[in-house]
């Protein structure tokens, strides 16, 4: 029994003694930016239970590669500093093993990674509870690395909105020239109080290298608003376009009213501030508004921006008034509670059915007018054929009986001939007006029974001269008519 448990004893020995821990650097010295890999060698333990919290102190553990032999097993970690200067690698412990401690010499930039800088700018610096702020990141470098957009952390109390990005020249803190990237979020902090915002490691690209550099902290201070504020007001004053409404809206048919408002209102306040303000009316239905995301005319506009379209339905004749709405914020400035009206509009409501009965009596009232001138122009043209017809058979008559006849037949209604000159003049004073030939027909009787009075060309022409401006009295198109 005791040469057994001697036995035991030795070979636990052995084996104790079998098992190592060791780690190396592939570098001594890298870049700000640059990885550097760290190999952990073991022989008897399991790498799997290493634990490598102690290096996130000063590095980010961005890869972690095992691989296992026969006996022994081989873990690779990519690390990139998270700062410059004279670092050292930590031992790593697994077991009653630990490893020694690595110097590592981190620069400030070298001839195949440029110097980096990144800072934080909040604007305003002091933000309110619900006041829309917008956060930048402003990264420095020579212009030769492509940069990705950092995700940021979720965190209680905040609410963060990733906006777009831009480009442009900037300095470094020694005031050495570089170019500028810049990637913007709207912050709105929904807690009062002191915050303090980490950043993740940034993460860029050079010549199909990845680079990793830390990303700065930021702190912020977050002031509260008053108790007394009622919710859903924000501390930044709205700015509110509407559409313009028509005069006239015809009874019973859905009316819609768009109506943009760019500030710091969320969809849910809006709504809740429209609820309160719009109310059917006898002369007047509401319907619940839509509300819409819109994109702001500023990529980089911390504000939101919404479209409000209103649907509303007129109930009555008659002038109506639509409601005013008052979007309510809150000034800093002057410590009160501030609001932007958009006051109420009046439309002209009207009755569609009135209005169709008023375009049928109109119609039927333009064709009568129409049909009215149109006999009124028939029954011109026509007189005027027949004078012109008559004027000239008078004009070439020849002798005292062809101009007896031509006189007698001469009629603006196209009558056949008068029986007699005296026929003739009676039925000519009734048709025309300021026609007088009496004096001409006298003569003409008295020619016809051989006294010598004008010839028979004076006659001709005298009667030329009254019939000329022969025309009919006016007649309703409804009167009897014998053209």
């Amino acid at each position: 029994m005791v040469k057994t448990l001697l036995l035991f004893f030795l070979l636990a020995g052995g084996l104790a003694n079998a098992a190592s821990l060791s780690a190396q650097l592939d570098r001594t010295t890298v870049a700000l930016g640059e990885p550097v890999s760290l190999t952990v060698q073991a022989q008897g333990l399991n790498l799997d239970a290493l634990d490598a919290g102690p290096l996130g102190a000063r590095f980010d553990v961005s890869g972690r590669t095992l691989s296992r032999g026969t006996d022994s097993e081989t873990l690779v970690l990519t690390l990139y500093p998270r700062v410059a200067g004279a670092l050292q690698i930590p031992p790593l412990q697994l077991d009653a093993r630990r490893t020694a401690a690595l110097p590592l010499t981190v620069t400030d930039g070298s001839d195949a990674v440029p110097r980096v800088t990144a800072n934080w700018v909040l604007e305003p610096a002091e933000p309110r509870v619900n006041q829309p702020t917008r956060l930048t990141l402003a990264i420095c470098d020579d212009g030769g690395l492509q940069w990705q957009r950092p995700a940021l952390p979720t965190h209680s109390g905040r609410v963060v909105r990733a906006l777009g990005e831009d480009e442009g020249d900037g300095e470094h803190a020694a005031g050495e020239a570089c170019t500028l990237h810049r990637f913007h979020w709207a912050l709105l902090a929904t807690q009062s109080g002191a915050a303090v915002f980490t950043a993740p490691m940034l993460d860029a690209s050079r010549f199909g290298q990845r680079l990793r550099f830390p990303g700065p902290p930021l702190s912020y201070h977050a002031a509260a608003l008053p108790v007394w504020l009622p919710a859903h007001v924000p501390a930044v004053a709205p700015v509110v376009h509407a559409d313009p409404l028509p005069a006239r809206w015809p009874l019973q048919r859905p009316l819609s009213w768009r109506i943009e408002v760019v500030g710091g209102y969320s969809a849910d306040g809006l709504k809740a501030l429209l609820d309160l303000q719009l109310n059917e009316s006898a002369a007047l239905g509401v319907y619940p508004p839509l509300i819409e995301v819109i994109t702001p005319d500023d990529r980089n506009s911390p504000l939101t921006r919404y479209a409000v379209t209103l649907f509303l339905q007129p109930r009555a004749s008659g002038e109506v008034m639509l409601p005013a709405l008052n979007l309510p914020w809150y000034d800093p400035a002057r410590d009160q509670l501030a609001s932007q009206v958009l006051p109420g509009r009046s439309i002209a409501v009207f009755d569609p059915r009135v209005q169709l009965a008023r375009q049928v009596v109109g119609g039927l009232a333009g064709v009568l007018l129409l049909a009215a001138l149109a006999w009124q122009g028939r029954r011109m043209a026509c007189w005027r054929m027949a004078r012109r017809r008559g004027l000239r058979a008078i004009r070439e008559a020849r002798g005292n009986t062809e101009l007896a006849l031509a006189v007698r037949q001469f009629s603006l209604t196209g009558q056949s001939a008068a029986p007699s000159l005296g026929e003739w003049q009676r039925r000519l004073a009734q048709e025309t007006r300021g026609c007088d030939v009496a004096d001409a027909v006298q003569q003409m009787e008295q020619q016809l029974f051989g006294q010598a009075l004008p010839t028979p060309a004076e006659l001709q022409q005298a009667l030329l001269r009254e019939l000329a401006h022969a025309c009919p009295k006016p007649r309703p198109p409804w009167g009897r008519a014998r053209d």
